[in-house]
């Protein structure tokens, strides 16, 4: 009779290979971390300057002011300071500076709870909005010089993974904006204008 020999694996074969994967998991994971709090802030900063550029080109379209501001209901603009939950883009039509019936043109949301949106000293703190007039250019408040805007949004994840962890989407005068990677050392402080 012929005996048939059993070929399998070791029980220290399978704690060797498990080793390796724990090992190679430790390794990846903070990497993959980073990665996705990248993608995480390119989206919302890509998204924050694509509504700011559907702003100006409206205003210009419209031949109306324009207004980009935060929201948090996505029908209202919101007062006050503090983190974003979201923005909205209206057509002033008649000129109260408040979004109604028929005037918002987009809407958006932070996807995230981690990610915070704030915005510097140069966007009223009292009603948090960028107002692009007619002519395409952003300005201050009315009421204010009505000079021509700078001002800061930033979009930040407090980690150090990775260490630019702020995107800051930065309006020059005249209302151009771009976009810039910035380290705070995982820290999400508010823009400033400078």
């Amino acid at each position: 009779m012929k005996r048939h020999n059993l070929q399998g694996i070791t029980l220290i074969e399978v704690l060797v290979g498990i080793t390796i994967v724990a090992i190679l998991t430790s390794i990846a994971t903070p990497s993959f971390t980073a990665l996705l709090n990248v993608n995480r802030l390119a989206t919302q900063a890509n998204d924050i300057l694509g509504a700011l550029t559907i702003s100006r080109s409206e205003a210009i379209r419209l031949n109306k002011r324009v207004v980009f501001c935060r929201s948090d209901d996505g029908t209202s603009c919101a007062a006050g300071g503090g983190n974003w939950q979201g923005w909205l883009v209206f057509a002033d039509n008649n000129g109260n500076d408040m979004p109604d019936a028929g005037e918002i043109l987009r809407t958006g949301t932070i996807a995230s709870s981690s990610i915070v949106v704030q915005g510097s000293p140069g966007i009223s703190v009292q009603n948090n909005r960028i107002q692009t007039g007619a002519d395409g250019f952003a300005r201050s408040a009315p009421g204010s010089s009505n000079a021509l805007l700078q001002a800061r949004l930033s979009v930040c994840i407090a980690t150090s993974s990775p260490e630019q962890n702020t995107r800051e989407i930065r309006i020059t005068a005249g209302g151009h904006a771009v976009i810039v990677p910035v380290n705070n050392s995982g820290e999400c402080p508010s823009p400033s204008n400078s």
